[in-house]
């Protein structure tokens, strides 16, 4: 930048001209202007062109405050009126969180740019709008509404990973996104508490793929450096049963988790603790945790943090699972665990001869599959098969979290109608071959549905959370019935008009099994 100081008198005029037009770019300027001001040579271009004074006073006195907090040559130059303003101004325009927001942006940009399945999200990107380009550098409280929004899409895409096919096929792209999440939200714990329901299943997501991948624990920790210096995040932490869970991991990957919080560093097996007390792992650990500090917003005002909730006035029990699978349930009110199902969900579960269940074994630490041959009382007995093709004979208490009733996976059900159009239709696509087609081509086709943008956006993260290349002819005729979904809510309808999360959530939960009303139409 100093290199190119002969150019700092035209770009200080071009900057404040600019600013005088373009309010929606805001932050953008005070990023560059702040920038620009920790270089000598080109604030010694400012102080010498007078002439930007004048042009500075002439902008709006909150968006000149805004600009004085960068530096003092700039503060020289604003009227009486925006000196008084710059107690006012919010904290991410203070010049330390100004320059954390960038960090925080180049570290986006990172993620986005090493993810090998990137080039799958070109096609989401075809949903884009130019609304969603024009806010993106707007006001404070529209950048926290994008910073939610990432977190979100983060635990969303987590969420959505409940099997081990999925979390082999979609895991990377769903921790990358909560990565995203999670940078853009790092300290904002007035947003971090609106998540802190879904902590449990975020973190049993967690702890499972860096069990799957122990080569992502930097990226992992991460994470949980950001989860766990969240006050609401690490309240729901303590009554999740995971010491169990994170002991199994490699001793290298539990001293590197121990290292970003006190609460797990306590859960970690005596080698691990040893390992993280001195610091005895890979450079790349080593940095998480001072790097992820330094992008930390500070508390919205001084030193104060934002207060947790309330607990629920009555007992409140949810449902959760551990990476292994078992159920267990908390209160939210107490902060109760329990592996027994309570009253206030159905009490102990109750089996039937023939029932088909799932019965974990402790030694292979695996689930295996049959049916339930007796029943006695509260005691079931099971005969079941292990993967390796073991046979295999429990009795167990009903109410034990080692046996559950079998998950059914069914294929998707498509109407004699449904298979004929999408088929037809996935077949006229161009480019890829019959069994695959590129992204991008089904998506320039769903354009042609007259569905807004933003709730394709949508569509597209239900069908294709890991952002593949190329879809399948499943995937394709998931996209087809859930535009047809779309379509029979109406462009009118609010949830539609949004394109938000529960739109998200009601394509997943409640269309994508559910057959259309009517085919969809595509011009």
């Amino acid at each position: 930048i100093g290199e190119k100081a002969d150019q700092a008198t035209m770009m200080w005029e071009f900057l404040i001209g600019f600013a005088a037009v373009k309010k929606l770019y805001r932050n953008q300027i005070i990023q560059v202007v702040n920038k620009l001001m920790q270089v000598p040579s080109w604030v010694a271009a400012w102080e010498a062109r007078q002439e930007l004074r004048a042009k500075v006073q002439e902008l709006p006195e909150d968006l000149q405050a805004a600009l004085g907090l960068q530096h003092e040559v700039i503060k020289n130059s604003l009227t009486p009126a925006a000196l008084q303003s710059m107690s006012k101004v919010q904290v991410e325009l203070h010049p330390d969180e100004v320059r954390r927001g960038m960090e925080r942006e180049r570290m986006v940009d990172a993620i986005r740019e090493e993810d090998a399945t990137n080039h799958g999200s070109l096609a989401a990107a075809a949903f884009a709008n130019s609304h969603e380009a024009d806010t993106s550098g707007g006001t404070p409280a529209a950048e926290h509404s994008e910073d939610f929004r990432a977190l979100q899409e983060g635990v969303d895409a987590a969420m959505a990973i409940d099997d081990i096919a999925k979390l082999d096929s979609d895991g990377s792209a769903a921790l990358n996104a909560l990565r995203i999440g999670c940078i853009m939200c790092a300290g904002k714990e007035e947003l971090m508490q609106r998540e802190a329901d879904n902590a449990h299943s975020v973190f049993a997501f967690i702890i499972s793929f860096v069990r799957r991948r122990p080569d992502s624990v930097d990226r992992i920790a991460e994470v949980m450096n950001v989860l766990m210096a969240s006050q609401s995040w690490s309240a729901m932490f303590d009554c999740a049963p995971l010491r169990e869970s994170i002991q199994e991991l490699p001793v290298e990957v539990q001293a590197a988790l121990g290292m970003q919080h006190e609460k797990l560093l306590a859960l970690v097996t005596p080698q691990a603790l040893r390992l993280a007390k001195g610091g005895d792992v890979p450079d790349r650990l080593k940095t998480v945790a001072a790097k992820m500090q330094s992008i930390r917003a500070p508390p919205r005002s001084g030193t104060e943090k934002p207060p947790v909730p309330p607990p629920p006035a009555k007992d409140v029990w949810k449902e959760a699972k551990t990476p292994e699978g078992h159920a267990y349930y908390y209160n939210l009110r107490t902060r109760e665990t329990t592996w027994e199902r309570p009253a206030a969900l159905g009490g102990p579960p109750a089996y039937k001869v023939g029932d088909e269940v799932e019965v974990w074994s402790n030694g292979k630490r695996v689930w295996g599959r049959g049916h339930v041959e007796a029943v006695n009382g509260s005691t079931v007995t099971a005969n079941f098969v292990f993967p390796d093709g073991a046979p295999a004979k429990k009795e167990l208490p009903a109410s034990h979290r080692d046996i559950r009733r079998a998950v059914v996976v069914a294929r998707q059900d498509w109407s004699s109608q449904e298979e004929e159009a999408y088929r037809r239709w996935f077949q006229s696509l161009a480019g890829g071959s019959q069994q695959a087609k590129p992204g991008n081509s089904v998506a320039s086709f769903l354009l042609k549905s007259g569905v807004g943008r933003p709730a394709l956006k949508q569509l597209w993260q239900v069908v294709n959370p890991g952002g593949k290349a190329d879809l399948g002819f499943e995937d394709f005729a998931s996209c087809c019935r859930l535009v047809a979904h779309c379509q029979a809510l109406g462009p009118s309808s609010p949830l539609v008009m949004q394109a938000e999360r529960p739109l998200r959530v009601k394509l997943r939960e409640e269309c994508l099994p559910k057959r259309p009303p009517a085919l969809p139409k595509f011009s």
